[in-house]
């Protein structure tokens, strides 16, 4: 009997390790920086991301400076906690991401779409990792639903495409990149849903097959079950299950222990299990 071939796709693990103080989640210090790191490499992450400016909009942008002196010193923790997992660097700001990669990090993560005309120069001259997002939006201006697109896949392609240009010319090469569809960033809740749904389109039509998909407990999510950020883990959950993954994909969370916990299981369904499982006994009930 021929065994069926694999259809679960584990993306790699990204856990989100906000410096902000204006995070939805909290920031964080070194110290605890530290702390957070190892347990979320210890829990399945492969990648920690490390930003130090919120995207919300009722906050005020920080100036280069405080986001600097915000990031660094817990971008240097991380990199200390876990020299052997790669770091990624949150920011739409080329001196932001050169200071990070020279404190450790390897990837950036620009959710702005290159805002900054200097970014594409710097992940061309240090041959990181970027991930290109698609956003309309600027940074800390909530956008009204007046000034959303009328087509957002459409406008999805064309804006990554000229993004994708701009890379060409500075000497990026597909390989450095990762597609962002940018839940939340300039989109309603339902352009959220709309871009997650059409993101596969995004990889036949501009050639770069990683995706991220940063839909840890999103404003969409938050709009479907009417729950606050923290209450938002189970929507998540819902929204890794109906997603469709590639490998090297890479999912963006804050819970890394349920997301690795929902994979394994998710895997173990989806391509069956060989061998014999038991589960010990110190886990049968709650102490």
């Amino acid at each position: 009997m021929t065994r069926e071939p694999a259809r679960a796709v584990t993306p790699l693990i990204m856990g989100v390790v906000n410096a902000s103080i204006d995070s939805l989640t909290g920031g964080v210090d070194a110290a605890r920086a530290k702390e957070l790191a190892r347990s979320m490499v210890g829990s399945g992450a492969s990648i920690l991301d490390c930003g130090g400016q919120s995207l919300r909009t009722d906050r005020r942008e920080l100036t280069v400076q405080e986001e600097l002196t915000t990031l660094l010193p817990v971008v240097e923790a991380v990199a200390a906690a876990c020299p052997d997992t790669t770091i990624s660097v949150d920011t739409y700001r080329a001196e932001v991401a050169e200071a990070a990669l020279d404190a450790g990090a390897s990837i950036v993560n620009d959710p702005s779409g290159l805002l900054d005309p200097a970014m594409a120069e710097l992940v061309a001259e240090r041959r990181v990792q970027l991930v290109v997002a698609y956003s309309r939006a600027t940074p800390k201006v909530r956008m009204t639903r007046d000034r959303l697109v009328a087509n957002p896949m459409a406008d999805a392609i064309a804006f990554l495409r000229d993004r994708l240009g701009r890379l060409d010319e500075a000497g990026v090469r597909r390989d450095q990149l990762v597609l962002d569809p940018g839940p939340d960033l300039g989109k309603s809740p339902e352009q959220s849903i709309q871009v997650l749904r059409g993101a596969p389109r995004l990889r036949a039509a501009l050639g770069v097959q990683r995706v991220l998909w940063p839909v840890s407990r999103k404003d969409f999510v938050g709009a479907l079950v009417h729950r606050f950020p923290s209450g938002r883990d189970p929507g998540t959950y819902g929204a890794l299950s109906a997603i469709e993954l590639a490998p090297g994909d890479i999912v963006r969370v804050h819970d890394v222990a349920g997301v690795s916990d929902f994979f394994t299981v998710r895997r173990a369904l989806l391509d069956g299990h060989e061998g014999t499982l038991d589960l010990p006994e110190k886990y049968r009930y709650d102490p």
